[in-house]
């Protein structure tokens, strides 16, 4: 019994430490981006993606931002935008659904991969699978409109 214990403490401290030295440098480059508005940048390199999803240039920064830094950072972001008018509801939603699958990329996938998953499979799936499932959504949206 004493043997178990032993080995689940060393092993769950193990795995605490290997997610303190992937976290704890994403949060300060984290935080580098945001003082150097890297994010801004990062979106102006990638604006074709909320267009290719049908989306309004307005949706692009919150898409990015939760793409590479997490949902909730994200969704804090939709979330200002949003009372501010900047993004109107069909945005947000395929914002939320492309980002409920393919959220936090660097992050997510690091941990992931500490864990022992195949980053070369994992990263494009993720991306693709939410590509497609927002462009369904946006197509359906569409569809929806025409007939109504």
């Amino acid at each position: 019994m004493v043997l178990y214990l032993s080995e689940a403490l060393t092993a769950s401290f193990s795995t605490i430490l290997q997610l303190a030295i992937i976290l704890i440098p994403i949060m300060i480059l984290l935080e580098y981006a945001k003082h150097f508005q890297l994010l801004e940048k990062l979106t102006s390199i990638l604006e074709w993606l909320p267009r290719s999803l049908s989306m309004s240039p307005q949706a692009a920064f919150p898409l990015i931002v939760g793409i590479f830094v997490g949902v909730t950072y994200g969704a804090a972001i939709i979330i200002e935008y949003s009372r501010q008018g900047t993004l109107n509801k069909r945005d947000m939603l395929l914002c939320g659904v492309f980002l409920a699958i393919n959220h936090s990329i660097i992050e997510d996938n690091l941990l992931l991969a500490a864990l022992g998953a195949n980053l070369l499979i994992i990263l494009p799936l993720r991306f693709v699978m939410a590509y497609l499932i927002t462009r369904s959504v946006s197509f359906y949206l569409d569809q929806k409109v025409k007939t109504v």
